[in-house]
């Protein structure tokens, strides 16, 4: 499932950000871009979004704008998404796939 159709606030947050940091290049993956699966980590607060299975090559921090990082790999598409204060998103994640 698209990750645009799961969460369209994040993606549309993320959108604008990016937009403002000239990084629109970014935009249109996340768009496009397959949720894979997801993982909260309590101690941390942080909620991962995995889109493409692998390691990532480069993070970009929009931590400033929403608290949020994003991973992508040696060819710079977005492979993953961290949110810091993740745990709403989790629990909205959980509530969805019921």
């Amino acid at each position: 499932m698209k990750l645009a159709s799961i969460l369209p606030d994040l993606v549309a947050d993320m959108e604008g950000a990016l937009l403002q940091l000239g990084r629109g290049d970014l935009v249109a993956q996340l768009k496009e871009a397959g949720l894979a699966r997801w993982t909260y980590d309590d101690f941390a607060d942080t909620t991962y979004l995995t889109l493409v299975e692998g390691d990532y090559a480069e993070r970009f921090s929009l931590y400033d704008e929403l608290g949020v990082n994003v991973d992508m790999d040696e060819h710079g598409r977005v492979c993953g998404i961290e949110i810091l204060e993740g745990r709403r998103l989790a629990e909205r994640l959980n509530d969805s796939a019921r």
